[in-house]
Order: structure tokens, then sequence, then C-alpha cells
């Protein structure tokens, strides 16, 4: 079938399938007479496009969800119109304050502050991959709320940018389904329960292992055998202990992440001592 054949059998326009030829989502065979033929898997395609269009997917992330056709490829671009929603939603809420206040300078400042957050966020998922890098985002993140606003906060904030510009962590290959498993729980569930824990325990080191003695045990005798320092969890553990000793993670990224945030140097001086505590009780 022509081209206003498959207009009318997939409910678009013949402009924009022009326009999805010109990208490349679509590769109807030519004819001898030069006139393109749209096949029945084209318009099954077209369809699929029109929808994706109308949930304002964008071109590219629809050729990626052409191409790979699975739910992880999906959940990917939901996760990235999420962050683009909260993106907008933050903006709108700082100009509506603007409207209401008119005080340029303390927008300012918050948009600023802004700025550097989602600065950072991004850097860390492109430097770690899959989970490791999303939690690392939401981590920091909520320790980059305040402005900038010495010059010491400055140099760390370009310091915690070019290192982080510098440096990526690559997991084999082997490894890398041990990190795909952990996104089989919904994200931000997986990130609120870790920070979650991770709040409790350096805020009341005390009562946290008291809560779960035994899950501690459990972990800690299981450590000690062969099948856990063989498996893909230690592995990896011991990867990223690896690439924080080495790759300037504990020298370079957390000092400085120290001297832009206040909130996130409060947080690292109490996780020290809860560690301080744990060491105390578990002497491995």
């Amino acid at each position: 079938m022509y081209i206003h054949e498959a207009a009318q059998l997939s409910g678009t326009t013949k402009k924009a399938i022009e326009y999805y030829c010109q990208k490349g989502l679509l590769n109807p065979v030519p004819s001898e007479n030069g006139y393109r033929v749209f096949s029945d898997h084209d318009i099954d395609q077209l369809k699929k496009i029109s929808l994706l269009r109308s949930l304002c997917v964008s071109v590219e992330d629809i050729r990626i969800l052409l191409e790979k056709d699975d739910s992880t490829a999906f959940q990917k671009i939901i996760e990235d119109q999420k962050k683009d929603l909260q993106k907008r939603t933050e903006q709108n809420d700082l100009l509506k304050e603007l409207a209401e206040s008119l005080d340029w300078n303390a927008v300012e400042l918050k948009a600023a502050a802004r700025e550097c957050r989602e600065s950072v966020k991004g850097r860390l998922t492109k430097a770690f991959p899959g989970f490791w890098g999303k939690y690392l985002s939401l981590h920091f993140g909520q320790f980059l709320k305040d402005p900038v606003k010495t010059a010491e906060q400055e140099d760390a904030w370009r310091t915690v940018c070019d290192y982080l510009d510098s440096v990526q962590l690559e997991i084999p290959e082997d490894l890398e389904n041990c990190l795909d498993e952990m996104n089989t729980e919904p994200s931000e569930e997986v990130f609120r329960k870790t920070n979650e824990a991770l709040l409790n325990a350096v805020n009341d080191p005390h009562s946290w292992m008291e809560n779960n003695k035994e899950m501690i045990e459990r972990y800690l005798e299981l450590s000690q055998t062969d099948e856990w320092r063989n498996s893909p969890g230690a592995k990896l553990r011991e990867l990223l202990t690896k690439f924080n000793q080495e790759q300037g993670y504990n020298t370079v990224f957390i000092p400085a992440m120290r001297k832009l945030s206040p909130a996130y140097d409060e947080y690292w001086v109490m996780l020290q001592k809860a560690n301080e505590v744990f060491s105390r009780q578990y002497q491995q």
C-alpha cells in the first residue's frame, strides 16, 4: 500500500509519516515506479509510534522502544520522564515564589542550589551505572538543598563535578546481572527503604543493631563462607571497595562533598561515630 493508505489505516497524516521515515523509524520498500510501499508491519509500527507520540515520548526514545520492545526500556524512559516532571515542577514552584515575593535574590539562590544539586546527581548517574548510580544520586541529592554561599563551597562544587566527569565505574559483564536484579522492585521503593535503614542506623546505631541483631549476625556468619565469597554480591562489593580506595572516591569526592554541603558534613561525622559503635560490637 502507498502512503495515503498507510495514513488512513494508521490514523495519522502523510506529513507525520514522511517525518518518521526521515528519522529512520520507518523503512518502507520502494517500488519499481519509485513510490514507497508500506507493509502491514509498517502500519503496526505507525500505530505504536502514534501512541507513543501522544504520550509525549521523544523520537529518539521511540526508536529505542521499537528496537528493544521490553519492559526495561520502558522503565528507563518512565524514570527519565519523572525526572523531567520533577524538574519542571521545581522550576514552576520557584517561578510562583518569585511572582508572589518579587525577592529576586532569594529565588536566585534557590535556583542556583537546584542547579548545583541536579548537576551533581546527573554526573553521579553517568559515572556509576545502573542501580548504584541511581542510589548515589538519591543519597547525595538529599544533602544538596541549600545554596552555595562561600568561595570554599564553590571550589568544592567544581572539585565534585571535575571528579565525576573524570571517572566511571566499569562493571564486568558477569556482575551486570547482579545490578539488574536490584531493579526488580520499583526503584523509588528500593531507594526509600535503603536510605531509611541507613539513616536509622546512623542516628541511633545502638537501637538499630539491637533491632537487627539476628540479621546482622546471619550476614556476618554468611560472609565467612566460600559460598558468599564467590557470590556476585561479594564480588560487586569488592569491586566498589577497590574503586573507592583507588579512584579518589574517599580522598577527593567525599572531602569535597563535606565542604560543599554542611548537611552532608554533619551526616558524615555521625556516620563515622556509628561505624565505631558497630566495629566495637562486631570486631569482624
